[in-house]
């Protein structure tokens, strides 16, 4: 045991889960304690000094940030930017999940969805009969960086469904808005009430239309708190939760954040590649969250159609919508 330094602790642990590491560092007083393992550096800027904080770290914490450092690309370190007092356990594990972990749906609000069995939680389906304002989220956290995510949209129309969903759009269209049957995009994280029995259970939900902001992890800045794309039509839709009440189901009443998004125009917009998939029974839509720049890039089945929307800060989450229809649907999350 005189040969079992520190040194091959950290090496050993590496092997481990973040969940795994953390259970040691609370059981072992030897792998937990923060005696004396620290991390100082300096770094030049100009021709100033920088002195960065001292922390002391447990050795389990060591060998989470070591495995992180080697295993993390410079573009996903970027993403991941350390938040205040934020452990090394959960940056890794953050890490896993955006960047090496398959994307699930983890959040289902509504009562019309169910998992299919054997996805882990990688697809989700309608449950039978007329469905509505559903959404499924995932809830892992993009704060910086570039992210990507496919949805994998599959419906099962007979003909007199393909005919009522023509005749639908049509009328509604003849009439100055647009049916929103499905929408895939980005909204804020929120807390695990959202889909909690114990707290005032949502029997429907829509974060294109509805007020969310009880269900958000955080006050957030920016002035879009949800942006998903109308899949059937090809038109963006974009929300602001504070403040904000839904007046009917296609307009917001006034809000007190920036007038840039004016509060009571229609949530559904026009873009530069708008492309709908009306008629069609299978189709992916594929998204790319950069949020240096604060843009959301559309792709269907693998073709970029263009840049939805620009001027998004803050934090959010890939989810789906379901907002109306009676076909079966089933929609898969990947990268």
């Amino acid at each position: 045991m005189e040969n079992f330094t520190d040194d091959t602790v950290v090496a050993v642990a590496s092997f481990l889960s973040p969940g795994d590491m953390l259970s040691l560092s609370l059981t072992c007083k030897r792998f937990g304690a923060k005696n004396g393992t620290k991390r100082s550096s300096v770094r030049e800027e100009g021709t100033r000094e920088v002195r960065q904080k001292t922390e002391a770290l447990s050795l389990m914490e060591v060998a989470a940030r070591t495995v992180f450092h080697a295993s993390a690309t410079k573009d996903e370190k970027k993403a991941l930017p350390r938040r205040e007092d934020e452990s090394w356990f959960t940056i890794y594990q953050e890490y896993l999940k955006l960047f090496r972990l398959p994307l699930q749906f983890d959040k289902m609000a509504g009562e019309c969805f169910d998992y299919v069995e054997g996805s882990n939680k990688t697809k989700v389906c309608t449950n039978g009969g007329y469905t509505s304002d559903n959404t499924a989220i995932c809830s892992n956290i993009m704060r910086a960086g570039k992210h990507s995510v496919s949805f994998q949209f599959q419906l099962t129309m007979d003909e007199e469904q393909r005919w009522n969903e023509a005749v639908l759009h049509a009328t509604r269209a003849a009439a100055g808005f647009h049916r929103k049957d499905l929408a895939c995009g980005i909204m804020r994280p929120t807390t695990k009430d959202i889909t909690s029995e114990n707290y005032e259970p949502l029997d429907t939900c829509d974060p294109t239309e509805e007020d969310l902001s009880r269900f958000s992890l955080k006050q957030y800045e920016g002035d879009v708190d949800c942006c998903m794309l109308n899949a059937k039509v090809g038109k963006g839709l974009r929300a602001r939760w504070e403040d904000t009440e839904v007046d009917d189901r296609y307009a917001l009443k006034p809000s007190n954040r920036n007038d840039s998004f004016h509060a009571g125009e229609d949530q559904q917009f026009d873009w530069e590649g708008m492309e709908g998939s009306l008629g069609e029974e299978s189709f992916k839509i594929g998204m790319v969250l950069d949020l240096d720049e604060g843009t959301l890039d559309v792709y269907k089945n693998d073709r970029r159609l263009g840049t939805m929307m620009t001027g998004l800060s803050g934090e959010y989450c890939w989810a789906f919508t379901r907002a109306e229809g009676d076909e079966h649907l089933s929609v898969t999350i990947g990268r």
